[in-house]
């Protein structure tokens, strides 16, 4: 499934303008999508999983109108290089426009001043420590932008949304330009010394594949039957959504329903499910991955049977958030740890010691690169300072948020889930489960509720999209350093697009969803009013996730045949994970009878198929819910969860 160019250490160009405006005229397309379904219509949500399916849609629709065009005009049509150009740009465009990333942290920024109310107080309790420059308080602006029926594009709606859109279209830009150097810390050892799989790369790259010049992916029959079968079950049950007459094709069911009594009752929700494109996605993923997913989703269900045995009723048991955010946390101790000689190399290069690795085909020199994460971290906690956070609060903060960053970026080198989070645990709760809100100040609380939003579940956010393209140059012979370039630039493309189109649709439809940033400011104002002390149980169950992680760690790094991967333990724990865990056994039995029956020869030939089942899935999804947008009905989401 290799070509020549993946072995090959001669990095050539393919980043170049024509495919730069290609993918600059898609990505407004796709940013008021994903905001049309994420933010106005609450739907299709493609910016929790990670990969996005409206890109492989519009990537679909390039690369269809590139093969006439490398058959009839070659010298117009546009190389591998040049469309993987176009999929990373569209990639970071629609992450950063994402669920979790910049939508979330736009919804808070007028919440406080106009949700207040003389029951939940919040006039006494925010509206002097809100920072004027980050929010808007000016209620002739605001009304608006929650009732709806007006237009952004008038003179005192702009100046009052342009300080603050600008201020924080800053903040996110250095979030992801210090995820991006250090990715470019990371990326040698990752990508060409452990030659991790990146399972998620092998679509687009397949799709954009070049062989004796025609496209092999699109003339492969398993491919075409794959496709078929996805698209054809989603067609019919999109259909079926819309007219209940025509009988669907069940995609699962719930197997709690067999489960009423003690102690099985504690497993709660049980589904089963056959989602065409989650049985694809998980065939790339290797073999122990797969096996240790679906095991260890089973072992989180024991823990709530146990524990219902043992006649434990500790709400929140078995603090399943706590642990996956310790789990996180202990993969990334892990993961520097294994890769401490290699980074230990490039501080060495980045102060001008004497080291052993070259970075002339990095997208940045290491100095650059180290110099950017301490400069990055730095702006982004004296932010928050002026902001209204202590300098302990903030840098506390940021320093879980990227270890969770880094971890999730480890975590899909090597196994690829289709989502990934934390729910409602991130690096805000912990620093209050530490130290408890009693010793936190009112102020500090407020200027946190941003931050609130865009780690809630922690679903999408650039550093693993970042490494991710780069595997795609390194398996295409691309320029790192124009593709890093680019990366950046779609970046702050993305953020004004998405700040735009957030805006106008706002004022249009009023309050679309108020309840984000409402969500943000209760938490808050649950801490206040309530105050609580060190939560001593959920620290323990972040203990528990992490040492679960070193343990296995250390069972694996010991004896070749433990079959247990630590990575799948944080992943399957959290919660929607659950409509997976089949998905994730059928391939599993699948790909492990090919490969002991078949070999590897076996495997390869069938590979397509499974992709064909991603593809088609997307497809067809991605068409109903443009039908969606165009209509105004809503219709039928794929996903099931």
């Amino acid at each position: 499934m290799e070509s020549a160019a993946e072995n090959s250490n001669q990095k050539h160009g393919g980043v170049t303008l024509r495919a730069v405006l290609i993918a600059l005229v898609l990505a407004p397309i796709n940013v008021y999508i994903v905001v049309q379904w994420e933010t106005v219509w609450n739907t299709q949500y493609p910016t929790t999983m990670t990969i996005f399916y409206n890109v492989i849609f519009s990537f679909l629709f390039v690369v269809l109108l590139n093969i006439p065009l490398k058959r009839w005009a070659p010298c117009v049509a546009l190389s591998q290089q040049e469309l993987l150009t176009v999929y990373t740009m569209l990639v970071m465009v629609v992450c950063v426009s994402g669920h979790d990333f910049s939508q979330a942290l736009f919804c808070t920024l007028g919440t406080a001043r106009w949700s207040a109310t003389p029951e939940n107080d919040w006039s006494n309790l925010f509206w002097k420590y809100l920072p004027p420059r980050l929010t808007v308080n000016d209620d002739k602006v605001l009304y608006g932008f929650y009732k709806g029926e007006s237009t952004f594009y008038i003179a005192s709606h702009i100046k009052g949304w342009l300080e603050p859109m600008m201020w924080w279209t800053l903040f996110l830009t250095v979030v992801a330009f210090t995820m991006f150097c250090m990715n470019v810390i990371v990326r040698k050892q990752w990508i060409e010394k452990e030659k991790l799989t990146y399972p998620l790369v092998h679509l687009p790259f397949e799709m954009s594949r070049e062989g004796n010049g025609h496209h092999p992916f699109f003339r492969d029959k398993l491919l075409w039957i794959g496709f078929g079968l996805a698209a054809g079950v989603n067609l019919i049950n999109g259909i079926t959504y819309l007219f209940p007459l025509i009988p669907e094709i069940p995609l699962g069911y719930n197997l709690s329903s067999y489960f009423t009594e003690r102690p099985f009752s504690a497993m709660g929700n049980f589904p089963i499910q056959f989602n065409p494109f989650a049985i694809g996605l998980a065939f790339a993923i290797p073999l122990d991955l797969l096996f240790s997913c679906w095991f260890f989703f089973l072992f989180w269900k024991a823990e709530r049977v146990v524990g219902s045995m043992a006649g434990i009723n500790q709400p929140g048991y078995p603090f399943a958030e706590q642990q996956v955010l310790g789990g996180y946390m202990g993969i990334a101790i892990v993961a520097l740890w294994l890769a401490r000689k290699p980074i230990w190399q490039v501080i060495k290069k980045a102060v001008g010691a004497r080291s052993d690795v070259d970075d002339s085909g990095e997208p940045m020199k290491y100095r650059t690169a180290v110099l950017g994460i301490i400069l990055g971290i730095g702006f982004l906690v004296f932010f928050s300072y002026q902001a209204g956070m202590t300098i302990r609060f903030a840098l506390a903060f940021f320093g879980v948020y990227f270890a969770i960053a880094f971890a999730h970026t480890r975590a899909r080198a090597e196994l690829g889930p289709p989502i990934h989070g934390i729910y409602y645990f991130g690096p805000l709760q912990l620093f209050v489960a530490v130290v408890g809100s009693r010793k936190l100040d009112n102020q500090t609380l407020t200027a946190a509720a941003p931050l609130w939003t865009f780690t809630k579940q922690f679903r999408n956010h650039p550093m693993p999209y970042m490494l991710e393209s780069f595997k795609l140059a390194d398996r295409a012979g691309m320029d790192t350093r124009k593709l890093g370039r680019v990366i950046m630039l779609s970046v702050v493309v993305s953020l004004i697009l998405t700040f735009w189109t957030f805006l106008q649709f706002s004022y249009k439809w009023g309050g679309i969803s108020e309840g984000r940033g409402i969500g943000a400011y209760t938490t808050i104002q649950r801490w206040l009013v309530r105050p609580i002390e060190t939560d001593m149980q959920s620290l323990g169950a972040v203990g528990v996730g992490a040492l679960f992680v070193f343990i296995n760690t250390a069972l694996r790094l010991r004896f070749l045949w433990w079959p247990l991967h630590p990575l799948a333990y944080p992943i399957t724990g959290y919660l929607p994970f659950e409509h997976l865990w089949f998905p994730f056994f059928i391939s599993w039995l699948l790909k492990w009878a090919i490969l002991k029956h078949g070999g590897i020869q076996t495997y390869r030939r069938t590979f397509p198929f499974f992709l064909g089942l991603v593809l088609g899935d997307f497809t067809i999804g991605s068409i109903w819910g443009i039908i969606g947008l165009v209509t105004g009905v809503p219709t039928y989401a794929f996903k099931r969860w």
